[in-house]
């Protein structure tokens, strides 16, 4: 499988209570002084486990992906996160996912991590078939979109396809602004299963396990509305005047044309 990007691990994926139930092993520790407090990484063997599990892809993959991340302001989230970020989700996120055509709440659902962006570690909630089912009731409804890729990308988008290993990717439907990528000069029409629809780009993000994640703070969106559509239909746009993504888990390829862009 290849995917433009960088992919990210779902194992650092976590529930909400779950995620509280990491931060109170890390306040117990601090209770005894064994914290990352300073940006400094303590040699308590405890700790050092729970930041191996938890973190260790964003102390020791992403700082070295990034020049802007270092090791000492991923151990400064940490310690904001425990003492702070972890116990305001609920309230920060949980009118975004929220059905109001069912009455439903599927906050306590979602799958939380951090990862960075644009200068700093920001949420991401994981399109796995659970959320995606709480979303839209099922995980295969079917619908048509576009995406910009290389000639080899075409390439191996139709290999998955043919090998039923398909993956989500990030599509769109409605496209205000040209797509920023000269070398992507191949425009697809295709048909997938809706993994997530949004008003404006939600800068998602590829996993090791074929899903795509959400960025959390990019479900807000101009006016009153949020960026996420619970119909597909809905999902047109134009308040940012970008373009709309629409992520998909691509079943055919319906055609393809090769542009001259920029």
């Amino acid at each position: 499988m290849e995917v433009r990007g960088y992919i990210h691990p779902e194992n650092c994926f976590a529930t909400i209570a779950e995620w509280e139930q990491v931060a109170n092993e890390f306040l117990a520790l601090q209770k005894k002084g064994k914290d990352t407090r300073g940006g400094v990484l303590d040699q308590d063997p405890k700790l050092a486990e729970l930041i191996m599990r938890w973190f260790s892809f964003q102390l020791y993959i992403e700082t070295q992906r990034f020049d802007s991340l270092t090791q000492k302001e991923v151990l400064f989230f940490i310690e904001d996160f425990v003492n702070h970020k972890v116990w305001g989700l609920r309230r920060e996120f949980a009118t975004y996912f929220y059905n109001d055509k069912r009455d439903v709440s599927f906050i306590d659902n979602i799958k939380v991590a951090y990862f960075y962006s644009r200068g700093t570690l920001e949420p991401y909630a994981l399109l796995d078939d659970k959320l995606v089912t709480d979303i839209y009731g099922t995980t295969h409804n079917r619908v048509v979109t576009l995406h910009w890729t290389t000639e080899q990308g075409l390439i191996n988008l139709q290999d998955s396809i043919n090998q039923n290993h398909t993956y989500a990717i990030s599509t769109f439907t409605k496209q205000w602004k040209p797509f920023f990528r000269p070398e992507s000069n191949v425009l697809l029409q295709l048909e997938g299963e809706l993994r997530g629809a949004f008003k404006s780009d939600v800068k998602s993000l590829a996993t090791d396990r074929g899903n795509r994640a959400i960025n959390m703070y990019r479900l807000a969106y101009p006016g009153k509305k949020t960026n996420m559509c619970l119909n597909f239909e809905d999902c047109i746009g134009g308040a940012t005047s970008l373009w709309n993504e629409i992520i998909v888990k691509p079943t055919r390829l319906i055609s393809f044309k090769k542009t001259q862009k920029y």
